[in-house]
């Protein structure tokens, strides 16, 4: 799917602003609309890992999301500089009462500890745990 870069994200009223909803949905004090394709809302949370975004997202008509189009979403709403994960729960924490995607967006240069890139940590310290 080819995704047209050329409008932007428009900020809507947030479910906070609106006192809308429980629980996090009630805490997402942002809330975007991209060409009448994506929905996104975010809210800022403390971590021990530092400062999180958790984003939720869905295309407006409700099929499934790309690898590639999470990646784009992540790049133009946060910046092709930050981490973002997305979490696939045990069963017993797994929530799924809509139909969205989340992701756990890192501050500015946050490094996860693993990946397979060659400049991730995980693989530039692979002599250190080969032995093990």
């Amino acid at each position: 799917m080819r995704i047209n870069t050329e409008n932007r994200w428009i900020e809507k009223p947030s479910p906070k602003a609106l006192k809308q909803g429980s629980g996090w949905f009630a805490q997402m004090d942002k809330c975007y609309i991209y060409n009448g394709q994506y929905a996104a809302m975010t809210r800022e949370i403390e971590t021990e890992w530092g400062k999180i975004i958790h984003c939720c997202f869905r295309n407006l008509n409700g099929t499934d999301i790309t690898w590639a189009e999470k990646q784009w979403l992540k790049n133009s709403l946060f910046g092709e500089d930050r981490t973002a994960v997305e979490v696939f729960p045990s069963s017993e924490r797994l929530i799924d009462a809509a139909n969205m995607y989340h992701l756990w967006v890192f501050e500015k240069g946050f490094e996860l500890p693993f990946g397979i890139h060659d400049k991730d940590k995980s693989e530039r310290k692979e002599d250190q745990y080969a032995n093990r």
